[in-house]
């Protein structure tokens, strides 16, 4: 019978806890296996590539989380189209619908955006897929996803991304208006148009 004295044995006992203990903090360090650059939406496990620029770190896809009440659509009722360019929301929606630690951005941080990427006036160039800045890729991926207004319309023309910003009229908000190698601008619009939004990290 093999005999281990009391000092012995709580020296091994503490070898042995240390082991586990040491294993289960490298553990905890791998436990996210999810990639820094991606957010899972947990509410339908939807997965988000995420782009920092500047101070800012924003989805780098439209969303694309369909709500409960059935108000989001996908252009022309195609569910295609919701996975290529997200899915569009009335404006009064898009204040909510960002999964939490994200929020619709404000006017404001859109304009943030363009500053760091060298102004309203050539914003355009850098925000579509491909785009590139002193021969970096961007990733920020903006589309041309169209909109909802009494009918689908200008899909691959034109993406309108809902702000969070009032315009000060009643029920309506200020959207920004990307047409691809054209323009970035701003119009406002009443909560019953439905358009895409853009996720921004709180």
């Amino acid at each position: 019978m093999l005999y281990i004295n009391s000092k012995a044995m709580k020296v091994y006992c503490i070898l042995i806890l240390c082991l586990i203990s040491f294993t289960s903090c490298s553990n905890d360090d791998n436990d996210d296996s999810t990639p820094s650059n991606l957010f899972t939406d947990t509410r339908d496990n939807q997965t988000y590539k995420l782009i920092t620029l500047g101070s800012q770190t924003w989805f780098s896809q439209n969303l694309n989380f369909e709500l409960e009440n059935g108000e989001s659509k996908c252009y022309s009722d195609n569910l295609g189209n919701c996975f290529t360019f997200g899915r569009l929301y009335r404006g009064d929606d898009a204040l909510t619908a960002c999964p939490e630690g994200f929020h619709l951005p404000s006017r404001e941080e859109w304009e943030e955006l363009f500053d760091f990427l060298g102004g309203e006036n050539v914003a355009h160039f850098f925000l579509g897929p491909y785009s590139e800045q002193q021969g970096e890729a961007i990733n920020f991926d903006l589309l041309a996803g169209g909109y909802y207004h009494g009918s689908y319309q200008q899909i691959t023309e034109v993406g309108r991304y809902w702000t969070s910003t009032p315009t000060g009229l009643p029920d309506s908000n200020w959207y920004l208006q990307f047409e691809p190698e054209i323009s970035t601008n701003f119009g406002g619009a009443s909560y019953g148009i439905l358009m895409n939004c853009r996720c921004i990290k709180d």
